[in-house]
């Protein structure tokens, strides 16, 4: 039997939704289906500013151009991280500091990131991974004590929640992903988060080219112009013909995500588990996720990677996850090295992701975890 380690959502209704976007005539920006998902999360999510981007990376180079720092300015990183928030920082002429990772949570090591604060720092961009929350209010606190902005990179956090609250509307800026592995998905594309209306005002120039377009829609204005540098960050109609199909079925699309964590969860309390020391993954208190990962934490490189080889011959596309920042080849080119990371590495090295999205049947289902459960008797 072969299981993919993804599938994306196929509302019955997208082709539909997907031909209406075609006639509708204007398929580069700001259509219906543009309106129509603002409003939505503006709505669901009680989101007060949010524009759709073509991915997350654009939206977290779009909160650096609007911050815009002074030369040399720096902003704090977890290693055990995808490079956008980092590229979004060396855009804009700052400097990526990189901090540990919390090995539990997989999250920003909190004593490391205060540890990192110079006279220079002039934000914490943390990432929620695999759309589980940081510890928000701690983290909050450290950017209100060191006047620190904050700027969320909740790209696989959408629908995730910390004590009620979207992520992503929480800090300053926000960035959400709708690339084709995450639980709502365009393909490609994202959002663009923010607090305050002057930033939006910004990002509205910064996004479509560096002129004031964005007014001479919404004013009736007789023509726009440039204004500044900017660039085109746009997500066009169909993809977002997409998307809101999607988002018409996201509490059905958590369920069914939902369905498998708990299935992974209940199984792998066995206790063969935790007698090789390997651990299933465990949620926090403080908010909900939306399911958008599942993972086994393993005793070793050595072991995770027997479970993962093993479980790929069974057919079972199972997979490690990312390269810490500061081993990759541009981390090393800054100088960095394992030992300082002890958090990061470890994650890299003892992450074990199993297949979860909304398409796996029951009898898929079962097999996964009674092959996970095979395989680590067989340790």
């Amino acid at each position: 039997m072969k299981i993919p380690f993804y599938k994306r959502f196929q509302p019955a209704e997208q082709l539909k939704l997907i031909e209406s976007a075609l006639i509708q005539g204007d398929l580069s920006s700001r259509g219906a289906f543009t309106e129509k998902l603002q409003e939505h999360f503006e709505l669901w999510d009680q989101i007060r500013h949010i524009r759709l981007v073509t991915s997350a990376s654009s939206a977290l180079e779009l909160a650096m151009l609007v911050i815009a720092p002074e030369p040399g300015a720096e902003f704090i990183i977890p290693s055990y991280n995808f490079p956008s928030a980092a590229n979004g920082v060396l855009r804009a002429g700052g400097v990526p500091v990189l901090c540990d990772s919390d090995p539990v949570t997989k999250n920003i090591c909190l004593a490391d990131a205060a540890a990192k604060i110079s006279k220079k720092t002039r934000g914490i961009i943390p990432t929620h991974y695999g759309g589980i929350s940081c510890d928000m209010d701690q983290l909050m606190e450290l950017c209100r004590s060191e006047g620190l902005l904050l700027i969320e990179d909740a790209a696989q956090g959408v629908g995730s929640t910390y004590k009620g609250q979207a992520l992503g509307n929480l800090g300053d800026f926000g960035a959400y992903s709708f690339h084709h592995t995450k639980n709502y998905s365009s393909g490609e594309g994202g959002a663009f988060l923010c607090r305050e209306d002057k930033w939006m005002e910004k990002a509205e120039i910064l996004m479509d080219n560096g002129t004031d377009r964005s007014r001479f829609l919404r004013e009736g204005r007789n023509s726009y112009s440039w204004q500044q540098g900017g660039s085109n960050m746009i997500l066009g109609e169909a993809p977002a013909a997409i998307l809101y199909g999607q988002m018409l079925h996201r509490v059905e699309i958590r369920e069914k995500r939902g369905r498998v964590h708990h299935y992974y969860s209940h199984i792998f309390q066995e206790k063969s588990l935790e007698e090789k020391q390997i651990f299933p993954m465990k949620l926090p208190d403080y908010g909900e996720s939306n399911y958008h990962i599942y993972y086994l934490d393993c005793p070793s490189l050595e072991v995770r990677e027997q479970l993962r080889t093993g479980l790929l011959e069974d057919g079972i596309d199972v997979r490690a996850h990312y390269v810490p920042l500061h081993s990759s080849g541009k981390g090393r080119k800054m100088g960095l090295l394992d030992r300082d990371f002890p958090g990061s590495t470890r994650i890299a090295e003892t992450i074990l992701r199993l297949p979860i999205h909304t398409e796996l049947t029951e009898e898929e289902l079962a097999y996964t975890a009674e092959r996970v459960l095979q395989r680590i008797r067989m340790l």
